[in-house]
C-alpha cells in the first residue's frame, strides 16, 4: 500500500462483528481496523499493526447489485479455478459461490417462535458460511449455477421467544448437535457462541 499520511487514516477502530468482512480470508471480521481518507478499510489498529487484510461492508457482500460485489465476483472465480484445478473438476458451468448472508426472522416467525438458519460447509475443510435460502436451496438441488461440488448444504432450526436461559440451551443443543452427528466441528465457534442472536424476551 502506498504511503499515506496519518491525519489522513482513522487509526484503532474497532468492530465486534456483522460489519465487514475480509474476502478470503474472514466472513464476518472482529477486531480493530483502520479506515484510508479514501472510504477503504483494513485490518489492524494502523497500518504498522499487520497484517492489514482488505475489509468490506457485509451489507455490501449481501447485496444483488453486481457492480458493488465485482470484488467478491473476483474472489469468487479464483477459488473456483483453484479448486477446478487442484481437484480436476469442470467448473466452467458453475458461476458462483455461496454468499454470506444473515437471514432475518420475521413477525410471522416470532409468533412461531422459531426459524431457519441456511449454512454450507466446506468439503474439504471446516470453514462454514452463512447463507440465504435461495443460496441454499441451490446447492440441495445442485444447481450448475453455484459450486455444490465444493460447499455442502445444512439448515438448523433457531428458536426465538421463550424463557432466555431455556433459549440459550436449546440454540446450544442443536449446534451441538449438528456438530456431532454431522461432524461439523467448529460450527459454535464460526457462529461465535451466539445462542440468543435474534432472541425476543
Amino acid at each position: 500500500m502506498p504511503y499515506v499520511p496519518k491525519n489522513r487514516i482513522q487509526t484503532n477502530l474497532y468492530t465486534a462483528g456483522e460489519e465487514f468482512y475480509s474476502p478470503g480470508v474472514n466472513p464476518n471480521y472482529i477486531g480493530y481496523y483502520y479506515k484510508l481518507y479514501t472510504g477503504e478499510y483494513f485490518t489492524g489498529k494502523n497500518p504498522d499493526d499487520k497484517p492489514n487484510n482488505t475489509l468490506l461492508p457485509i451489507e455490501e457482500y449481501n447485496t444483488p447489485d453486481p457492480g458493488k460485489r465485482n470484488k467478491v465476483s473476483i474472489i469468487n472465480n479464483l477459488e473456483n479455478l483453484t479448486y477446478g484445478i487442484l481437484s480436476g473438476t469442470d467448473l466452467n458451468f458453475t458461476t458462483s459461490t455461496p454468499q454470506l448472508f444473515f437471514t432475518q426472522p420475521t413477525e410471522q416467525d416470532y409468533q412461531l417462535g422459531e426459524f431457519r438458519r441456511y449454512f454450507c460447509k466446506k468439503r474439504n475443510e471446516f470453514t462454514y458460511l452463512e447463507i440465504s435460502q435461495s443460496d441454499y436451496d441451490n446447492l440441495v438441488q445442485q444447481s450448475p449455477t453455484i459450486n455444490f461440488k465444493m460447499w455442502a448444504p445444512f439448515d438448523i432450526p433457531w428458536t426465538l421467544i421463550g424463557e432466555e436461559k431455556q433459549v440459550y440451551y436449546i440454540n446450544r443443543n442443536i449446534v451441538k448437535l449438528t456438530e456431532k452427528n454431522k461432524k461439523f466441528y467448529g460450527l459454535g465457534k464460526y457462529l461465535q457462541e451466539k445462542y440468543l442472536r435474534y432472541y425476543k424476551p
